[in-house]
C-alpha cells in the first residue's frame, strides 16, 4: 500500500480578488479594431499549495497576497470576404505583496496572432494561431525557457447541408517546450506534447 504524499484541509477561506482596469477601444475605418487595457488584480488569501512541516505532506492552504499589474494591446481586423485577424500583446508582473517575489509559472510577456482565411468562399476556411509565452520561474528557483507555437485548422460549413468537418494541428512545427510542475512532480519542468492532430466529423440533423 502506498503512502499519501497529501491531504485535505478543512480551513481553507474563499480567495478575495480585487479588480481595477481602464480600457481604450477606437475603431479604424471599417474594418480594423484597436484595445488598450491597464489593470491590476489584487488577490489576498491566494490558495496554494505547500508542505506542512509537521509531517511533510501536500496540501492547500491560504498563504499569499498577490498583486498583479499589467497592460494588453490587441489589433483585430474583419472582412466581408470572411478574412479576420488578430494581434495581442499583454506585459504583465505577479508578485507576492510579502517581499515581492515573482510568482511561479507566471510569464512577463504574453503575444498571440491569429488569421482566419477563406479557402472555399464561405464554405471552407483555414485558421492560423501563434502563440508565444516568455520564461517563468519553477518551484526550484529555474526558469523554464520561452516558446512559441504555431496552431493550424481547417473547418467547413455547409459544404455538404447537415455535415460539419474539422481539422486541427497542434504544435505544428514539433516545438519541444514545457511547463514548470508543481509540488507533486519530481520534474522541475514538465514537457508538452510534440505535433498533435485530431479530424472530427458532426452531422446536425
Amino acid at each position: 500500500m502506498t503512502a499519501s504524499t497529501s491531504k485535505a484541509n478543512s480551513d481553507i477561506r474563499p480567495e478575495r480578488i480585487k479588480t481595477y482596469e481602464l480600457v481604450v477601444e477606437q475603431y479604424l475605418g471599417d474594418h480594423l479594431r484597436t484595445l488598450g487595457s491597464l489593470y491590476q488584480y489584487n488577490i489576498s488569501g491566494l490558495i496554494s499549495q505547500t508542505t506542512d512541516p509537521a509531517d511533510g505532506k501536500l496540501h492547500y492552504t491560504n498563504v499569499d497576497n498577490i498583486t498583479a499589474r499589467g497592460v494588453e494591446l490587441a489589433l483585430e481586423g474583419k472582412w466581408s470576404s470572411g478574412m479576420e485577424g488578430r494581434l495581442s500583446y499583454a506585459l504583465q508582473r505577479t508578485e507576492n505583496d510579502d517581499g515581492n517575489h515573482r510568482l511561479t509559472n507566471s510569464p512577463q510577456h504574453l503575444a498571440k496572432a491569429n488569421v482566419i482565411l477563406p479557402v472555399i468562399t464561405d464554405k471552407l476556411f483555414a485558421d492560423f494561431e501563434g502563440r508565444y509565452t516568455s520564461s517563468r520561474l519553477t518551484l526550484a528557483g529555474n526558469s523554464a525557457s520561452p516558446f512559441y507555437i504555431l496552431n493550424m485548422s481547417l473547418f467547413s460549413q455547409r459544404i455538404v447541408k447537415g455535415w460539419e468537418l474539422s481539422g486541427h494541428i497542434n504544435n505544428l512545427m514539433n516545438q519541444k517546450y514545457g511547463y514548470p510542475g508543481s509540488g507533486e512532480h519530481v520534474q522541475d519542468v514538465i514537457d508538452q506534447d510534440g505535433r498533435t492532430f485530431w479530424i472530427k466529423l458532426k452531422y446536425r440533423f
